[in-house]
């Protein structure tokens, strides 16, 4: 007899991490994201440029691991991701995966003129059934 694995897949609602809204030039925002209870998540960055860009453009998304029972953000990213925002207006977005656990996602706005509009959206994995 076969064996059928099947995940529960959850999409939640846009922006959930971190609504979507201006980030200014060189800001900076953290977001702490507790996925200690689900199989994996699914992070999706969504980042639009303004009218403009400068050369010193760009958004950096660092992840850090969070861990103890308090608990304490890792001093160190493991994940570590720019998206180029190349094009002005232009969106642009990248995805990655967690396990779970507890995170604090950080991103910055390298152009040091002008703001961008980020949001970020976690999905989720919740379970792994076997039948």
């Amino acid at each position: 007899m076969a064996t059928t694995t099947v995940p529960t897949y959850t999409g939640n609602t846009a922006s959930n991490i971190h609504a979507s809204a201006s980030l200014a030039a060189s800001a900076t925002a953290n977001d702490n994201y507790d996925g200690s209870a689900v199989f994996e998540t699914q992070v999706h960055v969504l980042n639009t440029p303004g009218a403009s860009v400068a050369a010193t453009r760009g958004l950096q998304v660092d992840v850090f691991r969070r861990y103890g029972s308090t608990p304490t953000t890792g001093q160190t990213a493991f994940l570590t991701y720019t998206l180029p925002s190349a094009t002005a207006s232009t969106a642009e977005s990248l995805d990655f995966f967690l396990g779970p656990g507890k995170y604090n996602i950080k991103i910055t706005n390298l152009d040091a003129t002008n703001a961008v509009t980020v949001a970020i959206t976690g999905d989720t994995v919740t379970n792994v059934t076997t039948s």
